[in-house]
């Protein structure tokens, strides 16, 4: 079982299309899809928009369907420098939370700096960064690759990072990028990497790019262009995977 989970329906739209036959349940008070998708037995939840929302769907997703993988996708912000443009897809190679912390005089403390842990599974124990595991990683990335290729867009993998307050200033984006080092931002990834570091299920990540994070300009998106190129992304990754076991 491979298990989807997108913020909102519409970033969605492309893939429960195909998903068929398709059961829907209730869980966690939120609607399940059950189906087959690119040949895997698929569940996929719309989470809502924000971290408390990705972690209760996350949790309510794993709970209910124990998925061998977990793809969180939908649209992102591309930060300066990233040589991302609108239409462009992003392949997470770790979430990092941008503003788990404290604003300190001296400036921004992070969990780690805190020595605060979010998870601890294991032995292990995750502050702020939730790497994706380098053989998944290798393993998704000719695939998405062959996706931006074929929509005739650029793909870029690295740090995605999530944040409460979206970055609608150059200065807070340029800010955040130094800060983590990421290459565009969202609003729910960290949080579903961490409940999956919890239950020690393997995650990953893309986001279509919908806009620049920079001076806010509505007149410069494009949603659905972002939706569709990251679902086609999801797509392309399922087909490539049908064949291939899913690595740790």
């Amino acid at each position: 079982m491979i298990a989807l989970v997108a913020a909102v329906p519409k970033e969605t739209e492309l893939l429960r299309c195909r998903l068929a036959p398709c059961e829907v349940r209730n869980s966690g008070r939120r609607d399940l899809y059950l189906g087959t998708l690119a040949g895997h037995a698929v569940s996929l939840m719309h989470s809502g928009v924000g971290k408390a929302n990705a972690a209760s769907a996350a949790t309510s997703l794993i709970a209910a369907t124990h998925p061998d993988l977990v793809i969180n996708f939908g649209c992102g912000g591309a930060y300066p420098g990233s040589g991302l443009a609108v239409g462009d897809l992003a392949l997470a190679s770790e979430e990092i939370y941008g503003d788990e912390g404290v604003l300190a005089p001296e400036g921004f403390l992070n969990m780690a700096a805190l020595r605060f842990p979010l998870v601890q599974r294991n032995g292990t124990r995750h502050f702020d960064s939730y790497p994706v595991p380098g053989g998944l990683l290798e393993m998704a990335r000719p695939l998405v690759a062959g996706a931006a290729r074929d929509a005739g867009c650029v793909l870029a993998v690295g740090a995605l990072v999530t944040v409460s307050t979206c970055s609608g200033t150059d200065a807070a984006a340029r800010e955040l990028s130094r800060r983590t080092g990421g290459i565009g931002e969202n609003m729910e990834g960290a949080a579903v990497a961490q409940v999956c570091a919890l239950y020690g299920v393997p995650f990953l990540e893309l986001r279509g790019i919908s806009n620049l994070a920079e001076d806010r300009d509505l007149s410069r998106w494009n949603l659905p262009r972002g939706m569709d190129i990251a679902q086609r992304g999801v797509l392309a990754l399922l087909e490539g995977m049908e064949k291939r076991s899913t690595p740790a």
